[in-house]
């Protein structure tokens, strides 16, 4: 496939890894691509840096808006974007060469609606890494319920819930933006709602490769209260509660009592790092 993909990258503050992100997108061996690089009022040097590699390569655009947070910025792009396909990568990340290629090549299959591939997680300080999701994972079964499969996916692991690692239709995405309102798990709450505008036949298709390079030890001090308030992943499992609807099906409620334990653990894990 000669398709064009849009790949969004908000910014903010990281002159420090900006270069090297920006690097591993122009290598993509899938070279129709557009860059959009949305600088959210950075103090640093990150717009300049941006505004030079749109100087060099005309396949990059640069915005520069008022500091508005990392959902408004990806929404930005999403209004901007031309491509077919639409990625998002944040600026302190990077990615394999064919991190286009592979999550790309799946939707040769009409039924696909989303891709997902493996992440490597690096830890800056120990300089130490992770590889995850990469594993064999089951399709959804003959009588199950899409949002059954979902919260199923949900309650295994942690591929479903981040924006990055995956491929998007844009046919798809513009039907929706990220909740500029929110500022916990809003990554997981924009793909629960692509998933619900794709047609009841699609499937999701799993790249079992590590093709995002996810740097631990980026992250602010806010964040890292964010994810330490219970009161944030209540509010985030009743808007799950929303998103499978009032009359939630056996099977549903399994699922979401699973997932609920699940981030019960994962929010006294973040208090004790």
């Amino acid at each position: 496939m000669n398709s064009k993909v849009s790949i969004i990258v908000p910014i903010y503050n990281t002159e420090k890894y900006l270069s090297n992100c920006i690097d591993s997108l122009l290598n993509q061996t899938h070279q129709t691509i557009e860059i959009l690089l949305i600088d959210d009022g950075s103090t640093d040097r990150s717009g300049e840096i941006a505004d030079e590699y749109a100087k060099k390569d005309k396949r990059i655009k640069v915005v520069h808006q008022k500091n508005s947070g990392q959902s408004a910025a990806r929404n930005k792009g999403l209004k901007l974007a031309t491509g077919e396909y639409i990625s998002f990568i944040d600026s302190d990340d990077e990615v394999s060469k064919t991190f286009i290629e592979k999550l790309l090549n799946p939707y040769n299959n009409p039924h696909t609606a989303l891709t997902i591939c493996g992440i490597r997680y690096n830890w800056l300080k120990t300089k130490t890494h992770k590889d995850v999701y990469i594993n064999h994972i089951r399709q959804r079964k003959k009588n199950e319920s899409k949002k059954a499969y979902i919260l199923y996916l949900l309650t295994i692991d942690g591929r479903l819930y981040s924006s990055v690692n995956k491929l998007y239709k844009k046919d798809i995405v513009k039907e929706i933006c990220f909740d500029e309102e929110l500022n916990f798990a809003e990554d997981t709450k924009f793909v629960l709602d692509y998933l619900s505008n794709t047609d009841n036949t699609s499937n999701i298709s799993f790249v079992l490769e590590t093709l995002y390079y996810y740097n631990y030890g980026t992250e602010t001090s806010t964040m890292k209260k964010t994810v330490s308030d219970w009161q944030n992943w209540q509010t985030s499992y009743n808007n799950l509660k929303k998103w499978v609807g009032k009359n939630p099906t056996l099977q549903e409620k399994f699922w979401l009592n699973l997932i609920h334990a699940r981030w019960r653990i994962s929010h006294i894990r973040s208090k004790l790092r």
